[in-house]
């Protein structure tokens, strides 16, 4: 999210997403999206409304960090899986599914 995200920039997103018959999902990550919570939930408002996609989120921020944080805590309800925490250079494993050392969870939000 390192460019801002006008109106205009979530049209063009939604649109490219849309227009995709090979996507299955959505992953949101670096430039941690918890930075920004009300741009962060904004976006994932519209992600499921007009997509209906499944939203994977990175975040260096831990659920339970996510969880005490008024202003964070409502994104959750968007996102299906949250691979958490912060990475850990010392704990990086190759052989990791989906994230980048072994103190990163894995986390399915959704039923």
């Amino acid at each position: 999210m390192g460019e801002k995200l006008t109106v205009e920039r979530v049209d063009a997103i939604i649109a490219e997403i849309n227009r995709n018959p090979l996507l299955d999902g959505v992953t949101l990550s670096g430039g941690d999206p918890f930075y920004n919570p009300e741009g962060l939930i904004s976006l994932l408002k519209r992600i499921k409304r007009e997509t209906g996609m499944s939203v994977w989120c990175y975040t260096g921020f831990t659920l339970e960090e996510i969880k005490a944080d008024s202003r964070r805590v409502a994104a959750l309800d968007y996102i299906d899986v949250l691979v958490d925490g912060k990475f850990v250079q010392e704990l990086y494993s190759p052989f990791l599914d989906f994230r980048g050392s072994s103190n990163q969870r894995i986390l399915r939000l959704s039923k």
